[in-house]
C-alpha cells in the first residue's frame, strides 16, 4: 500500500501552486498518494480554473475541496490579507478533524496561514509539516518574531537601528515585512500567531536548495537561538516550479516567438504576483520608468485600483474584460511595441 499524504495549502495562487507542486512531486518520484485539500471559500476564478485544468489531474493526486464556509459576519471591507486569509482558512478548517479522520493521513503538509490544523492533527495524532512558501530570509526573522514581541516595546520601524536576527544578516526597519511594520493591525497579530506554532511542526519544507542560502540555512541549523527554540528539522527541498507540461495558447506560442527573436538574458520579466495590484499613479509611473529605461520587457498587467494594494487577491482571473490602454499613459503601447510586451491580468513563467 502506497504511502499517504494530506496537503493543505490556503487560499492564493502563491499558496496553492508550490504546494500542488510538491504534492506532484511526492506522487511522480517518492510513489505517494496525496490528497489535496482546498479551501473553496472565497476562491479566485484562477484557483478554480487551475485545479479543474488538465494540469491538475494526475493518478494518485485527489482533489478534495473543502465545503465553502460564511464568513459574511466576520470580513470587512477594511480588513487586510493576512486577516482575511486567516479568518477564511478559520472557518473553512472547522470540519477538519472528521475530513482527516475518514482519510488517515500519515502526516499533513500545511503553510504559514494554515497553522490551525496543527492542533487537530496533534489531537489525532497525525505529524505537521510546514511548507514555507516564502524566502529563506524571512524564515530566520518568522522564528525570532516572538522573542522581538517580548523584548520589544512600541513599534519595530521606530527602533534606532536594524534587526539583529542570530546568526543572520541584520535587517533593515524599512525592509521588515508589511505585516509587522504596525504592531496594533490585526495583520501583526495572526502573523505573530501563525509564525509562533512554527515550532510545534515536526518539519519546516523550503522552496530553496542549501546552495542559495547557505548562511541562513547554517544559522537555522547550528545557531543556539535556534536550536533552543527548538526549531524543527528544516528541509530544503527546491527548486519547485511550475511544470511545463501544459497546452501552450495562442497567446503562448506568440509570446515565445517574440522572446526568442530577443538577445539572450536581455529580457526584464515585471510581475507583481497573482494578487498584487498598483494604483492607477503607480502604474503610470512604472510604465514611464520603463519607456525611459529603453530595456526590453514583459509586464504583467492588471488593471489598477485605489483601494488596496491586495484588492485582486481574490478575484484574480475572473476578470476578462482588461484593456491596458485605458489605464497606461497615452502612447505607451505604441511607443514601446517591439520593445516591450504587454500581458493583461495572467502570465506564466516561460522558458525559451
Amino acid at each position: 500500500m502506497k504511502s499517504h499524504i494530506a496537503v493543505l495549502p490556503s487560499s492564493g495562487m502563491g499558496h496553492i501552486f508550490p504546494l500542488f507542486q510538491l504534492a506532484k512531486k511526492l506522487v511522480l518520484h517518492h510513489d505517494v498518494h496525496v490528497s489535496f485539500l482546498v479551501i473553496t471559500t472565497e476562491a479566485s476564478a484562477a484557483q478554480n480554473q487551475f485545479l479543474q485544468s488538465s494540469a491538475a489531474v494526475l493518478p494518485d493526486l485527489t482533489i478534495i475541496n473543502l465545503p465553502p464556509a460564511d464568513v459574511s459576519n466576520f470580513i470587512t471591507g477594511d480588513m487586510r490579507l493576512a486577516t482575511q486569509l486567516s479568518i477564511i482558512t478559520r472557518e473553512s478548517l472547522k470540519p477538519l478533524k472528521h475530513i482527516l479522520m475518514e482519510l488517515n493521513p500519515m502526516s499533513l503538509v500545511i503553510d504559514i496561514f494554515t497553522t490551525d490544523a496543527i492542533d487537530v492533527c496533534k489531537e489525532l495524532s497525525i505529524p505537521v509539516y510546514s511548507f514555507f512558501t516564502a524566502s529563506t530570509v524571512l524564515l530566520p526573522f518568522s522564528l525570532y518574531l516572538p522573542m522581538l514581541d517580548r523584548e520589544v516595546e512600541g513599534e519595530f520601524v521606530d527602533l534606532p537601528a536594524p534587526v539583529e536576527i542570530p546568526g543572520c544578516r541584520s535587517m533593515r526597519t524599512e525592509d521588515l515585512l508589511d505585516q509587522v511594520k504596525d504592531r496594533k493591525n490585526d495583520d501583526y497579530k495572526w502573523f505573530l500567531l501563525h509564525v509562533s506554532r512554527l515550532p510545534n511542526t515536526s518539519g519546516i519544507f523550503l522552496n530553496a536548495w542549501e546552495d542559495l542560502d547557505p548562511v541562513r540555512l547554517k544559522a537555522l541549523n547550528e545557531t543556539p537561538f535556534f536550536k533552543n527554540i527548538p526549531t524543527p528539522p528544516i528541509y530544503p527541498v527546491g527548486p519547485l516550479v511550475k511544470e511545463t507540461d501544459e497546452t501552450l495558447t495562442e497567446k503562448d506560442a506568440q509570446i515565445i516567438a517574440w522572446l526568442n527573436t530577443q538577445p539572450p538574458e536581455s529580457v526584464l520579466y515585471v510581475s507583481l504576483g497573482s494578487g498584487g495590484t498598483l494604483s492607477s499613479k503607480q502604474i503610470i509611473e512604472l510604465a514611464h520608468g520603463l519607456e525611459m529605461s529603453q530595456q526590453r520587457f514583459i509586464l504583467v498587467a492588471r488593471k489598477p485600483t485605489d483601494a488596496n494594494a491586495y484588492a485582486a487577491f481574490f478575484s484574480v482571473g475572473k476578470d476578462r474584460e482588461n484593456d491596458p490602454s485605458a489605464y497606461f499613459p497615452d502612447g505607451f503601447l505604441d511607443r514601446t511595441r517591439g520593445v516591450g510586451l504587454v500581458v493583461p491580468a495572467w502570465a506564466r513563467r516561460w522558458r525559451c
